[in-house]
């Protein structure tokens, strides 16, 4: 959604809805709520939405002892290179997101040609989250997600959009018209994360180093792909999770930490690279005719920025550079992502 004003009072909303994230401490048996918002408001370059305009997605992450032992086992996956072993904790979660697409011009009321159609995607997520502990700090994370949900005007892209410009006094986007057809979307994800040991960047105080490569795959009609990065991070106590969560796809990080009652922070950098076989939101429907332009078959993301962690709360912000998707792109795409996590 725009900018301005715009999207001041979904931070804000978000902060009031939410709720939090812990990694694999045993010994504190809560959950955690994650509330994550993505949008280039944040970036504050322009006065218009374009591309992916806005993300929002809402998980509860459950305690460890909550997960029945079935799914747990059916989770473990063998490990092909770092700690292995049986996982240090288990997690399950559940997730309801949206994100809304359009193209660069919102102004015009016909077909945008040869630009990014209008789409919504509405869905419920599922996951189980595995962690392995090995030495120094290192450790390793598994995660299986499935989400379903509905791409077109039934995921109410258009309402969303609209009702909250008009609420903010905003112009209204005229081209919902020629978004995407209705379609049901199904995905299968699964991310592996490698956490180096720590180093000591800093020999005469707490801050350390370490870098976190990591694999995803992702299969289904609204998105296939593989993606393949790393995320460098300095800061404190980083073994108190695996980097700062994103909404999919982008660099996978983790939705819960651990950390004692004390401050922490880090800042992170890091890059991905996909290679795309499908994405509905550029593809167009699968069975019906609708508007599509041609995907780039590699993409990339460059992602920075920091995270804070206090209490029983984590708050972390992430500037994420995409490179163009399209051939009829031209220009690198920028947004933001805040996401309030805390134990509940």
């Amino acid at each position: 959604m725009p900018r301005n004003r715009a999207l001041c009072a979904v931070p804000i909303a978000a902060l009031l809805v939410a709720v939090a994230a812990p990694v694999r401490a045993l010994e504190d048996g809560r959950a955690v709520w994650v509330v994550q918002v993505e949008n280039d408001f944040f970036t504050q370059l322009t006065n218009t939405d374009r591309h992916y305009t806005n993300g929002l997605r809402i998980s509860r992450v459950s305690a460890p002892g909550e997960i029945p032992r079935w799914l747990g086992a059916m989770a473990a996956v063998p490990s092909l290179f770092g700690p292995a072993g049986a996982p240090v904790a288990q997690r399950w979660a559940v997730s309801v997101g949206h994100s809304i697409f359009t193209p660069d011009d919102t102004d015009a009321i016909a077909l945008v040609p040869d630009d990014r159609p209008y789409a919504g995607w509405a869905y419920l997520g599922f996951s189980v989250h595995s962690v392995y502990e090995g030495a120094g700090g290192a450790g390793r994370q598994d995660v299986f997600a499935v989400e379903a949900g509905i791409v077109g005007e039934s995921a109410l892209g258009e309402q969303a959009q609209n009702t909250y410009h008009d609420l903010i006094g905003v112009d209204r986007s005229n081209g919902w018209d020629n978004q995407l057809r209705d379609e049901p979307g199904l995905q299968f994800v699964f991310e592996r994360k490698w956490r180096s040991a720590h180093a000591d960047a800093n020999p005469d105080g707490h801050e350390e180093i370490d870098f976190i490569p990591h694999i995803s795959v992702s299969l289904g009609n609204v998105l296939s792909d593989v993606g393949v990065g790393g995320m460098v991070r300095f800061g404190e106590n980083l073994r108190n999770d695996f980097g700062p969560p994103r909404i999919r796809p982008g660099l996978p990080g983790s939705e819960t930490f651990e950390n004692q009652g004390r401050f922490d922070w880090y800042v992170f950098a890091g890059l991905e690279g996909r290679a795309v076989a499908r994405n509905i939101f550029l593809d167009g429907n699968t069975w019906k005719d609708s508007p599509r332009v041609d995907r780039r078959p590699f993409v990339g993301d460059i992602q920075f920025g920091w995270a804070a962690l206090f209490g029983d709360t984590r708050l972390t912000y992430t500037h994420v550079v995409t490179s163009p998707e399209f051939s009829e792109q031209r220009q690198w795409d920028q947004f933001g992502a805040l996401t309030v996590s805390w134990k509940f």
